[in-house]
């Protein structure tokens, strides 16, 4: 009994490795970002997590830098083969673009992480996509979140009408 007791505790935390996207903001719910563990943070399936594509995303410009912030909410690094984080953006699997990658530290559960990127010139809708991938036998392998977006063409400077 107590070797099952031990087993079900241990593949409980092994399924708690969280993701969490703050900005810009991932599909679904906010909610509890600051708990490790948070349930909103859990997305396994590739490439949102199984969480269905907003109608109306938030716009980002084409050509201009934006920063992105996301959440390690709880950790699994990895000592001998460290994991990374990644930031993509696309139209799906298929043709995903990295913009960042940085290597999974020791840092711990809840730790804020950003970065500016540069917005692609892209059509139609998009997902701008964070990875962890925790390269942790005891872990899952990728955690994932999405925020949809749109990428709206860079407007020419205004002409200035002088009195």
């Amino acid at each position: 009994m107590l070797t099952k007791s031990l087993f079900l505790a241990a593949m409980l935390c092994v399924c708690q490795a969280h993701l969490c996207l703050i900005s810009p903001p991932q599909r679904g719910s906010m909610m509890n970002l600051n708990t490790k563990g948070s349930s909103d943070c859990i997305l396994l399936k590739s490439p949102c997590g199984g969480r269905e594509m907003r109608e109306h995303g938030i716009a980002l410009t084409a050509g201009e830098r934006f920063a992105v912030t996301f959440q390690k909410n709880l950790d699994h690094f990895n000592a001998n083969k460290p994991g990374y984080f990644s930031i993509s953006i696309g139209h799906g699997n298929e043709t995903m673009h990295e913009l960042f990658h940085t290597a999974d530290t020791s840092a711990p559960s809840l730790s804020l992480y950003s970065t500016n990127i540069t917005i692609p010139h892209m059509e139609g809708p998009t997902i701008l996509q964070a990875r962890y991938v925790t390269n942790n036998d005891q872990a899952p392998a990728v955690f994932y979140q999405c925020s949809d977006v749109r990428v709206v063409p860079r407007r020419p400077p205004q002409a200035v009408i002088k009195p």
